[in-house]
């Protein structure tokens, strides 16, 4: 078996792709639906940029803390994460709600 770095230099042939490998999988959607929701609530509820006792303990002070984080930083995540709550439901009634006849891989 030849290593990964050698198919960087030296790429195996274009082939297309059957459906079958294209398609979408139900396990697929699963994680993705929850990876989004997940990862988008904690972004749009602003955790990560709370001013807790580890900055305090470090010596950063609320100002600095503040300065490291501008508002239109933290706008712009809490921003990202609502957009990735608004995909993950999107893409979690995908194929049940909105898209009947889609079909999905088989194992």
């Amino acid at each position: 078996m030849s290593s990964n770095i050698v198919s960087v230099f030296n790429p195996p042939p274009e082939r297309s792709l059957s459906d079958e490998e294209t398609m979408d999988c139900v396990p697929c959607q699963v994680m993705a639906t929850m990876f989004s929701i997940g990862f988008g609530s904690y972004l749009a509820s602003g955790q990560p940029f709370k001013y807790t006792d580890k900055e305090r303990q470090r010596g950063i002070t609320l100002k600095q803390f503040e300065s490291r984080n501008p508002k239109w930083w933290r706008n712009g995540l809490r921003g990202f994460g609502g957009a990735l709550v608004v995909f993950g439901l999107f893409r979690g009634t995908e194929g049940w709600l909105w898209n009947k006849n889609k079909e999905y891989k088989k194992f």
